[in-house]
């Protein structure tokens, strides 16, 4: 089989590449839970019939994004290629599974995240469709994992959407034009792959920024580092990249009236879903971790302590919006960067919508000004100036993670996709024969990054919010699963509606009593 290189892997796109080479593998898992509305056609049962019924809509997809026909060439290098395949068979990249409940898709997710792709496989893309058939209602999610290096969760967002429509525009179709008969192997497009971020703006660091990331970064010892560098909470254990890289995941979704609630809470305080969540977000880490109650003699009087712990936000921002001109949603790539909000200090007081208000500030900062956004560039361009050379990857994030430890620098990192799967309400358009119920959206966690990395998405009137952690970093996967429980249970507090105020000493006070070390 011959490949066709088409060009070379940019500055973003090969971080991505270099945390596989050193076992940190980086995959995203999204998708939408649908539900069969009418008769039209039978729910496949194996993977055969599935097959069959998404081999139409998945052609169309390949034949519309050139990402979705590429591997990667030299990847060990210092200038990894895309090279591209020239067809596809789409038997190797469809799995399906079974699960008896919702709740039950953690556990995929699970294993998605820990199926690396093999970048030395030149035979399948870097991506797959698993189908997950939940028995309890006879829905299914139809989910889309790929390697982040061909995609950011936007273009992953608007690819599934246009999936949900393709499956819905074939099977309203006549059964003497159905796709039925497709050919499996799918010949790849000769379409050019969208411009990179960096081949469509200047990246380029500041030399003040390169002084700044040496001096306090890169070239400080270990040791001094610890000493004079920010110490964020950075969860249970130091994990290091010389233990598996194993990601465990939980998930929960809000009712259609909760997450309506949620959005009129929003517009009341004149905020975000996002900040909301991120204060949310944040309560609970400080609740359940580093936070007790102590009990009088009475054991009535109740009084919480917390500690002077700080802590670290990472909010992922697409670039798309704020290049000029505007990345299509439809460009499947990378188009991200970060605003790390540093030294988050929670104390008993600290009032909620208080707290957000602080934080929209600096997203409004970071992402509507022109040095906001030129130093979110300069963190992309930053890469250029990392290790090149065979090996060189690995080496530097180890020594990464013998300087910061599991989390030092972020604590908790939150991705919110908002609304998507968008679908006519009324009979406009082609027949909805599945309707979106709910999405979900999950993403590998890091040694060397946050110790919670949460996706939140909505879709069908519900949020959705999925956390992923390395397993490691905790004593038994109860722990994770009880912190976004507290996550939960936090922001529909703040949300009451007849609730004005809500400090953190009344979301420690009302925490379940399992949630802290009661006597």
């Amino acid at each position: 089989m011959t490949l066709t290189p088409v060009r070379q892997v940019q500055n973003l796109e090969r971080y991505s590449v270099a945390r596989s080479n050193a076992g940190t593998y980086y995959n995203v898992v999204l998708g939408a839970r649908l539900q069969q509305v009418s008769a039209q056609t039978t729910l496949p049962k194996d993977k055969s019939q599935w097959l069959e019924l998404l081999t139409g809509p998945l052609t169309w997809l390949i034949q519309k994004h050139p990402a979705l026909s590429v591997v990667i060439g030299d990847h060990l290098s210092a200038k990894p290629t895309f090279l591209r395949l020239p067809s596809i068979d789409l038997s190797r990249l469809v799995r399906v599974a079974r699960i008896q409940q919702r709740a039950e898709i953690s556990l995929v997710l699970e294993d998605e995240h820990a199926a690396q792709f093999d970048l030395l496989n030149h035979e399948i893309p870097l991506w797959r469709i698993v189908v997950v058939h939940v028995v309890e209602d006879d829905s299914f999610y139809l989910l889309y994992c790929f390697q982040h290096v061909i995609g950011d969760g936007r273009s992953a967002q608007t690819l599934t959407e246009q999936l949900v429509q393709q499956l819905n525009i074939q099977t309203a179709l006549p059964k003497d034009n159905d796709t039925a008969q497709l050919p499996t192997v799918v010949v790849s497009p000769n379409d050019p792959l969208p411009p990179s971020l960096e081949m469509r703006h200047n990246c380029r660091p500041s030399v003040s920024t390169l002084i700044k990331e040496a001096t306090l970064g890169l070239l400080l010892p270990g040791p001094v580092k610890r000493v004079i560098g920010p110490k964020h909470w950075a969860g249970e254990f130091d994990t290091r990249l010389d233990v598996p890289h194993l990601c465990q995941a939980s998930a929960f979704h809000l009712t259609r009236e909760e997450t309506s609630q949620l959005l009129k809470a929003a517009k009341e305080h004149k905020t975000t879903v996002q900040v909301i969540l991120f204060v949310a977000a944040n309560f609970a880490i400080k609740s359940m971790f580093l936070s007790k109650i102590e009990h009088g003699k009475s054991g009535n009087d109740k009084k919480p302590t917390t500690t002077k712990d700080k802590l670290s936000f990472s909010t992922p921002v697409s670039l798309r919006p704020l290049l000029t001109p505007a990345v299509d949603l439809a460009d499947q790539g990378t188009f991200t960067s970060e605003i790390i909000t540093r030294d988050i200090r929670i104390l008993l007081e600290t009032g909620f919508w208080e707290l957000g208000q602080t934080y929209r500030q600096q997203i409004v900062r970071g992402t509507t000004t022109p040095k906001g956004v030129s130093e979110m560039l300069q963190h992309v361009g930053l890469l250029e100036y990392l290790p090149k050379q065979p090996g060189g990857w690995e080496e530097f994030l180890r020594g990464v993670a013998t300087k910061e430890h599991h989390g030092r620098s972020t604590t908790l990192m939150l991705s919110n996709l908002g609304k998507g799967w968008d679908q006519p309400e009324t009979n406009q358009g082609p027949a909805i024969n599945f309707k979106v119920q709910d999405a979900i959206f999950s993403q590998s966690t890091e040694t060397t990054g946050s110790v919670f990395a949460l996706g939140a998405a909505t879709a069908g009137g519900i949020l959705s919010v999925t956390a992923t952690w390395q397993k490691a970093a905790f004593s038994s996967r109860e722990r994770g699963d009880l912190y976004l429980q507290e996550v939960k249970r936090v922001l529909l507090q703040a949300i009451e509606p007849e609730r004005k105020n809500y400090t953190f000493r009344e979301a420690v006070l009302s925490a379940p009593a399992t949630l802290h070390n009661k006597p």
